[in-house]
């Protein structure tokens, strides 16, 4: 993949942002120690505590937040209250939670969008990872679909590529608005398959699915959870999975990387991430409680009925993969001349 000058600048700022996250993580906990000493001293945690979703009640994102927060409250011993503040794409929400306090009682349950991808294309974002949201552990990423109305095909992959290729600039996608996941996985299938094609914003996948069912549209980026249902009516076809992995209930169903394109990663992530200056010893206390949660019997059954892959794994895992996430996403995003602001 040919980078642009402009992207090749902006990794090191990247980098030097990471590197400076780990190498000062101890200084700043030192420097607010004055203000959080009376907070470390108690037994944590001894109230509830509140898990913002920055989006609506009732979306898949909700319902994925509340499972784990009542798996969470069983080991914590408190109850962990889930609150919704939407709006802005998911800036609201996590704004809120990196201006609280810093004692670990308020976490947000953030989608990659709002963490990662948002601060790469606005710059009027007020909050970066790591710095400003420290990372507490991956949850589970949201499995993502190629999808085509069944009438219209193609029927496969490689298919819409060649028709993309045979009509360069002529082809529409949709996404559920611009600057989302599945906007850039949508570019980032364009950079991999070397494809001229348009995308087109809705609000939300339920609007875009109705252009694509009446034939107005080419193909679709959308959840694997809401792409399911049309696909069992025989409405809509998926072609192919975004992620790194077939997905079990339907493993006849081919990943775009091993369609051709090798390596091809592109889904929705979601962690939980505390307040700026939340003591590590806080936040390890979390982790472990989102890692026993993710072994739930009855969580995984419900995660995979959603569309969505349990993660888990400690501290630093998730803060390495936000790392390499956002650098990955900041080169997709230069190449794609994408800017919100």
């Amino acid at each position: 993949m040919n980078i642009s000058e402009k992207a090749q600048r902006g990794l090191p700022r990247l980098s030097e942002r990471w590197a400076k996250y780990g190498l000062r993580g101890l200084a700043v906990a030192a420097a607010l120690a004055s203000a959080t000493l009376a907070a470390r001293a108690e037994v944590f945690p001894s109230r509830n505590i509140r898990l913002v979703v920055p989006f609506a009640a009732g979306g898949t994102v909700d319902l994925f937040a509340r499972l784990v927060a009542t798996e969470m409250g069983k080991s914590l011993g408190q109850s962990v209250v889930v609150e919704n503040i939407p709006g802005a794409g998911g800036v609201i929400g996590t704004t809120n939670v990196s201006r609280a306090a810093p004692d670990g009682y308020s976490l947000c349950f953030c989608a990659s969008g709002s963490t990662m991808l948002l601060p790469l294309m606005d710059s009027k974002v007020s909050y970066k990872i790591p710095e400003d949201l420290p990372p507490v552990g991956h949850v589970l990423r949201i499995e993502q679909t190629i999808i085509v109305n069944t009438k219209k095909g193609p029927n496969d992959l490689a298919g819409l590529v060649a028709k993309a290729r045979a009509n360069p600039g002529a082809m529409f996608y949709a996404t559920p608005g611009l600057g989302t996941s599945n906007h850039l996985a949508g570019e980032l299938l364009k950079i991999a398959a070397k494809i001229d094609v348009r995308a087109v914003h809705y609000r939300g996948e339920s609007a875009a699915v109705l252009d694509l069912l009446s034939g107005q549209l080419d193909y679709m980026v959308a959840s694997m959870s809401f792409a399911e249902p049309y696909s069992r009516a025989g409405e809509l076809q998926v072609l192919a999975l975004t992620g790194p992995s077939r997905w079990p209930n339907n493993a006849n169903i081919p990943t775009i990387a091993e369609s051709g394109y090798p390596g091809f990663d592109a889904t929705t992530q979601i962690g939980l991430h505390a307040s700026k200056g939340t003591p590590r010893d806080r936040i390890e206390v979390i982790n472990g409680a989102m890692n026993k949660a993710l072994q739930s019997v009855e969580l995984r059954e419900k995660f995979a009925l959603g569309g969505a892959t349990p993660q888990g794994g400690s501290v630093d895992d998730y803060a390495k993969f936000l790392q390499a996430e956002t650098a990955k996403w900041d080169k997709v995003v230069q190449q794609a001349g994408i800017k919100l602001d």
